[in-house]
């Protein structure tokens, strides 16, 4: 099992709004990821994409080669990539988050974080170093 985590910038594109390319962008990644059982969380942020994927090495690579080309995203970071034991989101073909800017929905998404990364049995570097950026990225 292979773990990638990384970032990115929204690229706006003419006539479109975020909301209409995350949507794109979800529609199209549920379906491929499903079908490669690749799972994984994607929590998009004031224009920022994080994203922790996993599966099959190969499969994993191949689809983090493909999100660098993707002119909906800039600025692609990798953050980190390594061998696991096990999946972190074994039932998520894509678990998504989008916060909203009300200051309940983010005190109950930063709860969140903290308690699923004290409280996870799975935990790996990846998934520590995703949840920490979560919760920097949520805090913004």
């Amino acid at each position: 099992m292979f773990e990638l985590v990384y970032y990115s910038i929204i690229n706006i594109q003419k006539g479109k709004t975020s909301i209409q390319i995350m949507d794109e962008i979800l529609s199209k990644s549920r379906e491929f990821n499903s079908h490669k059982n690749i799972t994984g969380c994607l929590l998009f942020r004031n224009n920022v994409f994080l994203q922790l994927l996993e599966g099959k090495k190969e499969d994993v690579q191949n689809l983090y080669s493909s999100i660098k080309k993707d002119k909906r995203h800039s600025n692609v970071t990798l953050i980190i990539e390594q061998e696991v034991k096990e999946r972190m989101f074994p039932d998520w073909s894509m678990a998504f988050y989008e916060s909203t800017n009300t200051n309940a929905d983010m005190n109950q998404f930063i709860k969140n974080i903290i308690f699923f990364s004290e409280n996870s049995d799975k935990q790996t570097e990846a998934t520590d170093l995703f949840l920490r950026m979560a919760k920097h990225i949520s805090i913004k």
